[in-house]
């Protein structure tokens, strides 16, 4: 799934973006301006979509298994 976004404002290197949703939009971040296209400007509109990164994941559930295995040890 594809989601539009609207280029709010960029000032100081962040944009804000805004989520389309239909004929309304609401806030959904303030992003680096290096992560988007490199001519990117106010008004314009983006298109985003979001992918399972499996290999962050499996990392991501390492360290807090770790960090639930130092808890439990701590608490002996």
């Amino acid at each position: 799934m594809k989601l539009l976004v609207t280029v709010d404002s960029i000032d100081e290197g962040l944009a804000s973006l805004l989520l389309r949703n239909g004929v309304n939009e609401r806030p959904l971040g303030v992003f680096p301006l290096e992560a988007l296209p490199e001519d990117v400007s106010a008004g314009d509109i983006l298109t985003i979509s979001f992918e399972k990164n499996d290999e962050e994941t499996d990392a991501a559930k390492e360290r807090v298994r770790k960090i639930h295995e130092m808890l439990r040890k701590g608490s002996k």
